[in-house]
C-alpha cells in the first residue's frame, strides 16, 4: 500500500509538472519571425520635399502606421509586437520601444515617436537635424517568452524644437517679390510696392529664432512672375521654380532657379514653412469682400481722420501700405490705446489684435499698440494680418 501511495503521489506530481509546462513544450523552437513591411510614408508627418517625417512635439498628428506580417509560434496563443526604434547601425543596443499591440498593426502618433527620439533616457537626438532611425518589431508570446525579431527598415527623422506662437518671438517671413509694380525693388523702399511680406498663422508654429509657417492669399498675374526672399535686401535665402517658370517644383536656395509663374491669372495661396523648407502654391476662392479703401486711425490722431494707405494693386486688391512716423508710445492700456486699420473710413469692419509690431487682425479686435518712430506699415485685408517696419 505504501508503495502504491508513493507511486501514485509521483504521477501526480508529474502530471501537474507536464500541465503548467504544457504551452512551453508546444511552442516551436523555431518560430517564424513577423515581417515588417517598408512604412506607406502617406501622413502628413512625412514631407516628400525632405525625403523625412519632420515631427513637432507639439503635433497631436500621425507619425506612421507599421505594419508586419503574423508570428507563429506553432501554437495558437496571444502574440504581442512592439515597435522598437534606435539610431542606424547601433544594433538596437538602446532599443526604445514605443508602442505595443496585440494586432500587427502599429500606429505611432508623432509625440510618441519624438519622446523616443529626444529625450535625455531615450536617444537624446538633437532637435532641427535630420537623423536616420533602424525600426523593427519584437514579437513574443505568453510572459516574454521566446521573442522573435523582424527585418529591419531605416527611416530619416527630423525632430523640431518646440514650437511657439508668433507674438512670443520675432518672426522672419518670407517676403514676394515681383508683384504689386512687377519692378523687383528688393529693398525698404519697395514693401508694400514690390515686396509683400507673407503672413504669419495662428497657433504654435515658431520656432524661438522666428523660423515657422507663413502663408499669402492674393489675385496673381499669370504675366507676372515671382520669387520668395527671406530678407529683405538679399538673395541669400530664396525660394524658385526648378526646371522652368512654374509652380510645379519649387526650389530652395538655387541661384540659378527659374521664377514662380502662376498657369493663369486668379486667386492662389502660397503656404511656405521655413522649419520643413516646403512651399506650396494652389489656386483659391476670391475672398468675400472687397473694400475701396483701407485707414489707419487711432489715439495717435486723436481717433479722428483716417490716416489713407495706398492700395498695392490697382485691381483685384487686398494689400494695402503707407509710411507714417508715430510721435510717441501708445497709452496703455491697449485696449483703450493704440490704433486699428478700417475699411472706407466706417466702423463695420475694422480690425485690431493687442500685438506689435505684427499680428493679425480680427474684426472688431483689441487695439493695435505702437511704438515711436517712422514705420512702413502693412496690411492684408484678406487674412488681417499687418507689419510695422521700423524704418
Amino acid at each position: 500500500m505504501k508503495k502504491i501511495l508513493i507511486f501514485t503521489a509521483f504521477l501526480m506530481a508529474v502530471i501537474f509538472v507536464g500541465c503548467s509546462d504544457d504551452a512551453k513544450l508546444m511552442i516551436s523552437a523555431n518560430p517564424v519571425a513577423p515581417v515588417l513591411s517598408a512604412p506607406s510614408q502617406s501622413t502628413t508627418a512625412y514631407v516628400k520635399d525632405s525625403a523625412a517625417y519632420i515631427l513637432s512635439m507639439d503635433s497631436t498628428g500621425l507619425a506612421e502606421t507599421f505594419k508586419v506580417s503574423a508570428a507563429d509560434y506553432g501554437v495558437s496563443a496571444p502574440v504581442t509586437y512592439s515597435l522598437q526604434i534606435d539610431k542606424a547601425g547601433n544594433n538596437f543596443a538602446n532599443a526604445q520601444t514605443i508602442t505595443s499591440s496585440s494586432t500587427t498593426s502599429l500606429a505611432v502618433t508623432v509625440v510618441q515617436l519624438y519622446n523616443a527620439m529626444t529625450g535625455a533616457t531615450a536617444l537624446n537626438l538633437p532637435t532641427n537635424v535630420k537623423a536616420s532611425i533602424d525600426v523593427r518589431v519584437m514579437a513574443t508570446i505568453g510572459a516574454s517568452l521566446q521573442p522573435a525579431y523582424s527585418n529591419v527598415k531605416t527611416i530619416i527623422v527630423k525632430p523640431l524644437p518646440s514650437l511657439k506662437p508668433y507674438y512670443a518671438v520675432t518672426p522672419k517671413p518670407y517676403y514676394i517679390i515681383g508683384l504689386g509694380d512687377g519692378a523687383w525693388n528688393n529693398s525698404p523702399a519697395g514693401l508694400g510696392v514690390s515686396l509683400y511680406p507673407m503672413s504669419v498663422v495662428s497657433g504654435f508654429a515658431y520656432t524661438s529664432a522666428g523660423a515657422g509657417t507663413f502663408t499669402f492669399t492674393g489675385y496673381f498675374k499669370a504675366s507676372r512672375t515671382f520669387k520668395l526672399i527671406r530678407d529683405v535686401g538679399s538673395w541669400n535665402e530664396q525660394w524658385g521654380n526648378s526646371g522652368q517658370d512654374g509652380i510645379d517644383n519649387p526650389v530652395h536656395n538655387d541661384g540659378g532657379s527659374k521664377n514662380f509663374k502662376v498657369p493663369s491669372d486668379g486667386y492662389y495661396t502660397i503656404t511656405l514653412n521655413s522649419i520643413s523648407n516646403t512651399v506650396k502654391i494652389v489656386a483659391a476662392s476670391a475672398p468675400a469682400k472687397s473694400f475701396g479703401a483701407i485707414g489707419m486711425i487711432g489715439e495717435f490722431n486723436g481717433w479722428g481722420t483716417d490716416v489713407a494707405m495706398t492700395a498695392s494693386e490697382t485691381t483685384n486688391n487686398h494689400y494695402w501700405y503707407t509710411t507714417y512716423t508715430f510721435s510717441s508710445d501708445f497709452t496703455p492700456p491697449v485696449g483703450s490705446g493704440g490704433m486699428k486699420f478700417r475699411a472706407d473710413a466706417a466702423w463695420t469692419n475694422n480690425w485690431g489684435a493687442g500685438y506689435f509690431p505684427v499680428g493679425i487682425g480680427t474684426n472688431g479686435g483689441t487695439n493695435v499698440p505702437h511704438m515711436a518712430g517712422t514705420y512702413k506699415a502693412l496690411f492684408n485685408d484678406v487674412d488681417g494680418c499687418y507689419y510695422f517696419v521700423k524704418l
